[in-house]
Formats: C-alpha cells, structure tokens, sequence
C-alpha cells in the first residue's frame, strides 16, 4: 500500500489535493523519524550502561581529556618516566595505580604480591605485548616472539623455538661452542691484567660481559667468534664493538616512553628523534646479520651443507606439519637478531650486578668463591656441569 492509499485510509474525508499533499508530508517524515527512534535506542542503551557501576581503577593522577597524563610526564624533562611513576606511587603511598597515556591506562606495580597476580595467576590474560615503534623496527614487523602480540604469529614462532632452538638436546649439543668461548674470555681478561698493570689492573666488567655475551651467541649462531678480524688479544673489534652499540641502542628504546606510541598520529613528526635512532641502529645489525644469513640459506639450496652445526641451520632446517619450511628467510632473520638481543642484554646485566654487589659487600664475595674452591677445586675451571652443585651462586644470579 502506498503513501497515498494510506491517507486516504485514515482520513476518506481529506479533499483529494490535501491527501496528496499529506502523503508527500509523510515520505519526508518517515526517514526522520526512523533516525530519531535510532538515535533514542541508541541514548537508552548508552545510559543503561553508565547506570551499571564499572570495577573502580587503582588509585592515579586526574587525567586530562584525550591527552591523559601525559603532560605531567612532559613536565619532567630531566626525570626518566619510570622515576616520574615510583615517585608518584610513593606519593599515593600504594603498590598499584593507574596513570592514563592518552588511550592508553598504564598499571605499574611494586608489591611482588600484586606482580605475582599479573606474571602467574592471570598470565594469560596479560600474555600479549604492547605494539610500540621500536618493538617493530626490532621484529621486523612482528615476526618474532619477545615483543609480538598473542596470536598466531606468536604461537607459530613459540613451537619452532620450543622444539627446534631451546630443546635441551640441540643446547648440549652447542656446549664445546660456549665453553670455547668462556675459555677465550679468561684469556682476554688475562691479556688486559697483563698489558695493564697485572694484579692491580683495572677490567672494564661491562665491556667483558658484553663481549663474552657476544661471543656466546655469535658462536651459537653463525658458528663464529667475529664478524670481522677481531684482536690478537681475545677482545672485540671495531665491529663487534659497533654491533654492541647499535643493539644496546635499540634496546634502550624497546619500551621507553615515546610519544608517538601513545599518540600514533605523531609519529610521521618523530618529535623526539627516537625513531631516526632506533632505525640506524636496527640498520647497523640487520648490516653484519643479514649476508651472513642470506649466504647460510644459499649453502643449504645449493646442496653445499648436510649437516647442521649451529642454530642458523637449525632455523633453516625446521620444518611444519606438511614437511615443508616452517620458517620464512625473513622470519629467520628477525627471530637471529631478537636472540642477539636477548642474550647480550640479560647476562651481560647480570653479571654486572652481581659482581657490583659483591665488591660492594666483600662478605659476599668471599662466601661465593668459597663455594667454588669446595666444590670445583682449584685444578680445573669451572664447567656447566658444575653450576647445579654451586647453590649460592646460583641464589645471587637469581637476585641479580
């Protein structure tokens, strides 16, 4: 039935012209008023759901709109973020709170308590990463495990380093690789006592454990000390030495505050610089990384490696349900670098901490290397298989 049948239904009595005019009235009302039923449901559900009282956030500073906290950070120009934030909590006097970047809540906490509730009995919930600029550059685009949000990606790469790179037999059997390169780290440490002074020379410990961090991986990767002629006495040269900085470069900006990670729209301005930074310095790595991964893959196409000897190949042989190569050459690339991350950055750290605590309190220091005197000896050095047996020291690397 038309709009004019319609009128005519309801009011037989109109004149003819005014029912037409009347039908005409209606099909310009008809579509308004459908908007404004909409608009009125769309009201009711709206404060039906602020009428529902939402869980109460951790206590925080008064955010401003669309912006949030972030001028507060901003105000601090010589002040890290992070110190910005434990000042604060200790001013709230609270081990949780709620500091709100832009679109963004930021819970920090420091009770171990509330930590244990995030990292064990909610770990799912919590297991995915925040997609930032430099976690991008350093994945290669989320290719990775580390820095990649939960899903399939993540998943993916999770199986080939669980059954492929970290199973327990593949490390065993790279062992004579790592305990090479612990050797030549005495060496290298014995060579800088000797040139220095000898029993009161002073060791640069950072530079020692990042070198022997370096070694470690580079070994275990590319089945090579050096990405260059490295030095006569055992240390790094000038390209381990760039290679070191350019990675602790980018690790510096992994998870600082950045601006444009909480503002998106700004980061085509690279306001801060921190994007110029991080992209040279990816640009460094991928530089000593990527021939000597492209010429790895080569070698196994053409028929010139049977037999795996490091983790390279064991990226490049591992396969996936179908039989077929689990990995991408891009994907092996990321997941090679985000290694080297890992393991220059977590020992060298560790060590260095632990070995400042305990020249800072000597007791401790003399508690260790008695443990070692019992238990190695004063015959040989200190091997893998002794550390199980070396509970002390173990318990300061876990402290450290």
């Amino acid at each position: 039935m038309d709009n004019t049948s319609s009128i005519n239904v309801l009011f037989p009595s109109l004149p003819c012209g005014l029912q037409e005019f009347a039908a005409s009235c209606l099909v310009l009302v008809q579509p308004t008023f459908l908007v404004l039923c909409l608009l009125v449901s769309l009201f009711v559900v709206k404060a039906k759901g602020k009428s529902r009282k939402k869980p109460d956030l951790p206590p925080g500073p008064t955010p401003w709109p669309i912006i949030g906290n972030i001028p507060g950070i901003l105000s601090q120009k010589n002040k890290p973020t992070y110190r910005w934030i434990h000042d604060f909590m200790k001013e709230l006097n609270t081990d949780i709170a709620c500091i709100r970047l832009a679109n963004t809540h930021v819970i920090p906490v420091t009770s171990p308590e509330i930590a244990r509730e995030f990292l064990k009995k909610h770990d799912a919930v919590f297991a995915s990463r925040p997609v930032t600029m430099a976690t991008e550059y350093s994945s290669r685009g989320f290719l990775t495990i580390a820095v990649v949000p939960w899903g399939e990606q993540w998943k993916k790469m999770r199986k080939v380093m669980a059954s492929e790179i970290m199973a327990p037999a593949r490390l065993r059997s790279l062992l004579d690789k790592r305990t090479e390169e612990v050797d030549n780290l005495v060496r290298f440490i014995y060579n800088q006592c000797k040139s220095n002074g000898g029993s009161s020379a002073v060791i640069n410990l950072r530079l020692a454990a990042r070198q022997c961090s370096g070694n470690v991986i580079r070994k275990m990767m590319f089945n090579r000390r050096y990405f260059g002629e490295g030095r006569k006495d055992g240390g790094p040269g000038y390209e381990e030495v760039q290679y070191i900085e350019s990675v602790f470069t980018v690790l510096r900006h992994l998870y600082s505050f950045i601006l444009s990670d909480y503002m998106p729209w700004l980061r085509p301005l690279d306001l801060e610089g921190h994007e110029k930074i991080v992209s040279e310095a990816i640009k460094v790595v991928n530089g000593y990384n990527d021939p000597l991964i492209d010429k790895r893959v080569k070698e196994w196409k053409d028929g010139k490696r049977k037999e795996p000897e490091d983790l390279l190949d064991a990226f490049i042989l591992a396969k996936d349900a179908e039989g077929k190569p689990a990995l991408s050459v891009e994907e092996i690339k990321a997941q090679c670098t985000e290694m080297m991350f890992a393991t220059l950055d977590n020992p060298s750290n560790a060590a260095e901490w632990a070995m400042a605590e305990m020249i800072n309190q000597p007791e401790i220091l003399h508690k260790a290397t008695e443990e070692i005197e019992r238990v190695v000896g004063n015959q040989r050095w200190v091997q893998e298989s002794d550390i199980p047996r070396l509970n002390y020291l173990i318990m300061l690397n876990s402290l450290s």
